[in-house]
């Protein structure tokens, strides 16, 4: 079974028509938001390019009562009809994390869509335990899983995945190798030696695609802190970063785009 996933950081959505826009032309099954308000989810909503809606500001986030600045909001169309939210760990930080079970006929899905705290503020403590509450999470999570995140990281992208550079080591727990999802980016790039080359010969220490563009303008560097990852066994078929497409309709991220196989 195939499906298109779309992920993105809207950077709380300022300008909801061009998001919206961009977001109904890649006709995607499953999307998967971060930094979403309330009058994001209202503009999603208002749109009915999906038929189902989830999201943190529906529902307590936190057995704890925690503020929130932010929130996720993940939506389906068709067939793909959302279940009830998954519980997740306060340490995850609830206002940053949606957790959903989807199912079509026989097929089930784990949807996680979560932004990482940044290595500035108050963020640098809580990053280290939120990368390591995720790994937990997803130890005991329902597979297969697909997951959209803006990680904040890495500090490096390196081609060669043992070379990456972390903010914090904790960051390898869900970003390096050997972990419980892989990221589609380079299962794809595995798949097309040549275009990886390609990429290696213009920018051999990374990052593999542009995402996000960190420092200030006309001194900056070339980051990929957003990804779609997937549990081991889902195949990938494309992949696309639509970094600049993004920017102008309103983000400072790029938009992802992923089609997948599933088993």
């Amino acid at each position: 079974m195939r499906l298109r996933i779309a992920s993105w950081n809207v950077r709380g959505m300022p300008h909801p028509a061009n998001q919206l826009r961009l977001l109904a032309d890649q006709n995607s099954d499953i999307l998967l938001l971060q930094d979403v308000g309330p009058s994001a989810v209202r503009a999603v909503a208002d749109s009915h390019l999906w038929d189902h809606i989830a999201d943190t500001w529906s529902f307590l986030i936190s057995s704890q009562g925690v503020a929130r600045r932010g929130g996720c909001l993940i939506a389906a169309t068709g067939e793909w009809v959302l279940e009830s939210a998954l519980l997740v760990p306060d340490l995850l930080l609830p206002s940053r994390s949606l957790a959903v079970t989807t199912t079509r006929g026989q097929a089930t899905l784990t949807l996680l869509s979560c932004y990482a705290p940044t290595n500035t503020g108050p963020g640098k403590t809580e990053r280290p335990r939120a990368f390591s509450a995720l790994a937990d999470w997803l130890s005991s999570a329902p597979t297969p899983v697909v997951l959209g995140m803006d990680a904040n990281g890495p500090r490096v992208d390196h081609p060669d995945i043992e070379q990456n550079r972390w903010w914090t080591q904790e960051e390898a727990l869900i970003l390096g190798a050997g972990t419980r999802t892989e990221d589609v980016l380079r299962l794809w790039y595995a798949d097309h030696p040549a275009q990886l080359k390609r990429r290696v010969r213009y920018y051999p220490n990374g990052p593999l695609v542009d995402s996000y563009h960190r420092g200030r303008k006309g001194k900056y560097l070339r980051c990929r802190y957003d990804s779609i990852r997937v549990s081991p066994g889902i195949g990938v078929t494309d992949v696309r970063y639509l970094y600049e497409d993004a920017v102008r309709a309103g983000s400072d991220h790029a938009l992802v785009v992923a089609d997948i196989d599933l088993p």
